[in-house]
């Protein structure tokens, strides 16, 4: 049997999912299986707090899908990684989040990394995010490129330039020596970025998509996803709420 690894587009939106299996298919083994899916109702973008709250619970409904039918890995696909932890709780299968994995793929390529957000609003959540991953340190700047989401795909080569200019500045003046993108709407030319500017450029669709690769692979062959001890500690069944 083929390995399945479900790529979850958290907004109510079907839009933007074969962008994202175009990337995904670039790149995946020939041996795995992806499946990408959005939710049935919600906003098409969560560049809001309010938002993810919105769209967690469905989330949490997909994720517990995946492991339903018997997925290897499920990638919750944003940047902010939302409803990380909680999916971590209700479930055994690995549980991969974009910022998380991207971030730490980063650490190992360079000694500092830079991520290219959106918008101003991003960087509180971005920020935050990097410290509770234990990475504030290794972070050189989070530079906004002054693109919402929902502009991203339609507008392509806005995002590129913008890219280029900030991921310059980010290499020049901040001492980044990797180059995060922080949307999974900046996805599909990290590649040619990484040519203009000389250094290792990280798409997190590709990055978070092999990592979630790997950690199927531990998960089937060695049992090995994350601790359910204390952190990931699933909520009794008992008590109903499952």
């Amino acid at each position: 049997m083929p390995t399945k690894i479900m790529f979850i587009n958290p907004v109510g939106t079907g839009t933007s999912d074969p962008h994202l299996l175009s990337v995904i298919d670039r790149v995946r083994r020939k041996d795995v299986e992806p499946v990408v899916v959005h939710l049935p109702k919600g906003p098409d973008h969560t560049e809001y707090h309010y938002y993810e709250h919105l769209v967690t619970h469905d989330v949490l409904n997909q994720v517990r899908r995946a492991e339903a039918e018997k997925f290897q890995a499920v990638i919750i696909g944003c940047f902010y990684d939302p409803g990380l932890r909680e999916a971590r709780e209700l479930v055994s299968i690995p549980v991969v989040g974009p910022a998380e994995s991207t971030m730490l793929v980063a650490c190992t390529l360079g000694h500092k990394f830079s991520i290219l957000v959106g918008r101003r609003k991003w960087i509180p959540k971005m920020e935050s995010n990097a410290r509770m991953y234990g990475l504030g340190e290794r972070l050189a700047s989070i530079r906004p490129l002054g693109i919402r989401v929902i502009e991203m795909l339609p507008e392509q080569k806005r995002l590129k330039q913008s890219a280029a200019r900030e991921g310059r500045a980010a290499v020049d003046e901040d001492g980044a020596e990797v180059i995060v993108m922080g949307c999974t709407m900046e996805s599909g030319f990290a590649d040619e970025l990484s040519r203009a500017l000389g250094v290792p450029v990280l798409d997190p669709v590709v990055t978070s998509w092999k990592f979630a690769e790997m950690q199927a692979d531990m998960y089937s062959s060695l049992g090995i996803s994350h601790c359910k001890a204390y952190g990931y500690e699933s909520p009794p069944k008992e008590e109903g709420w499952l």
